[in-house]
C-alpha cells in the first residue's frame, strides 16, 4: 500500500476529512493492483512496496509538502525533485544518532552533519515515484468509487446519504464534475509516471531493470513498434503513451499470429534487430556496397511489415464506432493483407540481399522449391528431348536401310 496515513490523504485532497484513512484501504488496494501493477510491472511494484515501508520508517513523512526542487534538479533533469525541505531535515536530525545530529558550534561541523543527513538520490527517486503512484491510486479510486463513498447502508439494509456538519451536500452536477476531475487527474499522473520512468531509464537507471519487465516499458525491443513515437507514424494514437500501452498486447498478438508464420521467426527477429539499430551478423557479403544494399532492402521490409502490422492492429481496436465497426475492421484487414502481400513480394525479390536470415523463411523455401521444380522440369524436358532425338535417329536409320536398291537385298528364302 502506498497510502497509509491521514497526512497523505489530505495532501492529495486538501478538502477531504477522513479521520480514519484505513476505511479507504480496501478501495485503494484494489485500484493499486488494477492501475499501478500493469504500469510498473510486478517486480518494480513489489520493490516500491518494500521501499515505501522503509522510507516511512526512515523519514516518517514523505508527502509532497516535504519535497521541493533545488539546484540539484538542474544538474539531474531525470530527478525533478532532488532534495527535501528543512522540515524533513529536522526529522532526520531528530532520528539520527547524537554523533550525527547537527551542531551549531561551527559552520564546518554543521555543513558536515548536513551532508551526512542529506537524502540520497536513490531515496529521492523512490519518494518521487511513490508520490506519483499515490496520485494515480487515489484519483483512480475517487473516479471509480465516488458513488460507494457517498452512500452508506444501515443494519436494516437501507441506504443513506453520507453528509457532515458545516458542509452542504454536493448536488449531482458537482459530483459529476468531481468524478471527471479525478479521472483527468489520474490520467495526467499516469503520463507523469511514464515520463518519469522513461527519464530514469535514460539517466541514472534506478528502476530500469525492474521496469523493463512491464508492458508499459517505454522500449519494447521485441516488437516492430518499439515506442509510442514509432507507432504514431503508422497509427494515429495522438502520441499518447497510454494508448500505446493499451495496444502492446494486440501488437504482440498480431506480430506473432500474422507476420511470423508468413515470413519466418528468424527473418522477423532479424527485422526487429535491425529496427533496434543492430546489424545482421549473418550477412552474406562483407563489402560495404553490398551491406548498404542489404540495409536498404531491410529498411524497406521494415516499413512494409510495420504498415501491415498497423492495419492488423487497427482491425482489432475496440474504440471504433458501432455503426462503422464492421466496415472499418473489414477495410483494415483488407489493407493489412495487401501490405503483407507487398512485404512477401519484396522478400522474394531480395532473398540474396537479406542474407542467411531469410533461409528459414517459408518464402525462401517456397522460392527454392519452385526453383527446384523448374530445374527438374527443365531436366525432364532435356531428357525427353534426348530420348526423342534417339528415337528419331533410329527411325532415320531404318529409313536409310530400307532405301537400298533391290539387287542389294537378301533374296527371300523359298523352300
Amino acid at each position: 500500500m502506498f497510502i497509509t496515513t491521514q497526512n497523505e490523504v489530505v495532501t492529495l485532497m486538501p478538502t477531504a476529512r477522513w479521520d480514519r484513512p484505513e476505511q479507504l484501504f480496501g478501495y485503494l488496494e484494489e485500484e493499486e493492483r488494477v492501475a499501478l501493477e500493469p504500469l510498473l510491472g510486478t517486480d518494480l511494484y513489489e520493490h516500491l512496496c518494500t521501499e515505501y515501508e522503509r522510507l516511512i520508517k526512515k523519514y516518517t513523512d514523505i508527502t509532497a509538502t516535504t519535497i521541493r526542487p533545488t539546484k540539484k534538479a538542474k544538474a539531474h533533469p531525470h530527478l525533478p525533485y532532488a532534495d527535501v525541505t528543512e522540515r524533513l531535515n529536522a526529522l532526520q536530525a531528530q532520528m539520527a544518532p547524537p554523533s550525527l545530529q547537527p551542531s551549531m558550534s561551527s559552520d564546518s561541523s554543521s555543513s558536515s552533519d548536513a551532508e551526512e543527513n542529506a537524502v540520497s538520490d536513490e531515496d529521492m527517486a523512490a519518494i518521487r515515484l511513490i508520490r506519483i503512484c499515490q496520485q494515480i491510486e487515489f484519483y483512480k479510486m475517487l473516479s471509480h468509487k465516488a458513488g460507494l463513498l457517498t452512500v452508506s447502508f444501515n443494519e436494516g439494509g437501507g441506504a443513506n446519504m453520507v453528509s457532515a456538519e458545516n458542509y452542504e451536500p454536493a448536488d449531482d452536477k458537482r459530483m459529476e464534475r468531481m468524478v471527471k476531475d479525478a479521472y483527468m487527474s489520474a490520467g495526467r499522473a499516469i503520463d507523469t509516471l511514464l515520463l518519469y520512468l522513461e527519464s530514469d531509464a535514460k539517466g541514472k537507471k534506478f528502476f530500469t531493470e525492474r521496469w523493463s519487465k512491464a508492458d508499459a516499458f517505454y522500449l519494447h525491443k521485441d516488437l516492430l513498434f518499439q515506442t509510442a513515437r514509432v507507432m504514431n507514424e503508422y497509427i494515429d494514437i495522438k502520441g499518447e503513451r497510454m494508448a500505446y500501452v493499451s495496444l502492446v498486447r494486440d501488437i504482440r498478438f498480431c506480430q506473432n499470429t500474422y507476420l511470423k508464420p508468413r515470413i519466418g521467426a528468424k527473418l522477423l527477429n532479424a527485422v526487429v534487430c535491425f529496427a533496434n539499430g543492430k546489424s545482421d551478423t549473418s550477412s552474406s557479403s562483407d563489402s560495404s556496397e553490398d551491406t548498404s544494399i542489404g540495409n536498404e532492402a531491410m529498411q524497406e521490409l521494415l516499413s512494409l511489415l510495420r504498415t501491415a502490422l498497423a492495419f492488423y492492429v487497427e482491425a482489432r481496436r475496440k474504440s471504433l464506432e458501432p455503426v462503422k465497426d464492421k466496415l472499418a475492421r473489414r477495410d483494415s484487414m483488407t489493407d493489412a493483407q495487401q501490405a503483407m502481400a507487398a512485404a512477401c513480394e519484396h522478400i522474394e525479390d531480395n532473398l540474396d540481399m537479406l542474407g542467411q536470415a531469410a533461409v528459414d523463411s517459408p518464402i525462401y523455401k517456397s522460392v527454392r522449391a519452385r526453383e527446384e521444380q523448374l530445374a527438374k522440369n527443365k531436366a525432364d524436358a532435356a531428357a525427353a528431348s534426348e530420348r526423342q532425338r534417339i528415337r528419331d535417329r533410329e527411325q532415320n536409320s531404318r529409313k536409310l536401310f530400307t532405301a537400298f536398291p533391290a539387287t542389294h537385298r537378301v533374296p527371300e528364302y523359298k523352300p
